[in-house]
């Protein structure tokens, strides 16, 4: 009877001499929540900015880690060669005085207006503002890259052809040529240190520094020079 009268004082004494020692061994461990809320935290930074915030989800990290809680403020940073877009890597860093460093698997989306063309347009369309509208759009999913800017699009010339609703990308356009063909151009031959000049008809849109054929006007032969400035095209360099 004595002994099960002292047995719940004994193991309340256990229990209370157990507890702080299991908590300051939890005390010691970086809760992992901490390292993520760090990561989301950056990527959001990222891309303060923008009219409509990331989409961002993180990967769990390994219940396993067991890192020593930080002495200092963590610090996010990107590997190189990763990206603030798309599937993406964070890494986060311990500077001390217990140094660690553990990396982040994360997704962002991010969503954006950007150009699209507003009905078909053929090849060799120079753009104007009604050829262009905006809609919204998931900017990692466009590898070719985007405007959101009209004034960088109208006034160029597409390279192929776009059905409605494409996403115009930079690499769609160029600009107009210097030289269209049937233009009028002059031509500086130059040979033995003599310079002669001639009119001739462009049989091709060329841009400066590109190789140009041009029909002379008066002997209706055909010559192939350098487009330089001013409109000219030099033969015999």
């Amino acid at each position: 009877m004595g002994t099960n009268r002292w047995l719940p004082t004994i193991l309340s004494i256990c229990c209370g001499l157990a507890a702080p020692a299991w908590a300051a061994a939890e005390e010691t461990i970086q809760p992992l929540e901490t390292i993520q809320q760090q990561v989301y935290e950056f990527l959001t930074a990222q891309h303060r900015n923008r009219a409509e915030p990331p989409q961002i989800r993180l990967s769990n990290l390994d219940p396993r880690l067991r890192l020593p809680k930080c002495g200092a403020a963590l610090e996010a940073f990107l590997p190189g060669g990763a990206k603030t877009a798309g599937n993406t890597s964070v890494g986060v860093r311990c500077p001390g005085p217990r140094q660690w460093t553990v990396y982040q698997n994360a997704n962002v989306r991010i969503f954006d207006r950007v150009l699209v063309s507003s009905h078909f347009l053929p090849k060799g369309t120079v753009l104007n503002a009604t050829d262009l509208k905006l809609e919204r759009r998931e900017l990692s999913a466009l590898l070719s890259g985007y405007e959101t800017e009209p004034e960088r699009l109208t006034g160029k010339q597409l390279r192929r052809a776009l059905m409605a609703g494409a996403v115009v990308a930079p690499q769609a356009v160029k600009a107009l040529p210097l030289i269209k063909q049937g233009e009028t151009v002059t031509i500086v031959m130059r040979q033995g240190g003599m310079e002669v000049r001639s009119s001739g008809i462009a049989l091709e849109d060329a841009d400066l520094g590109e190789r140009l054929r041009v029909r002379n006007e008066t002997s209706k032969r055909v010559v192939e020079g350098t487009v330089t400035a001013s409109r000219r095209v030099e033969v015999g360099q």
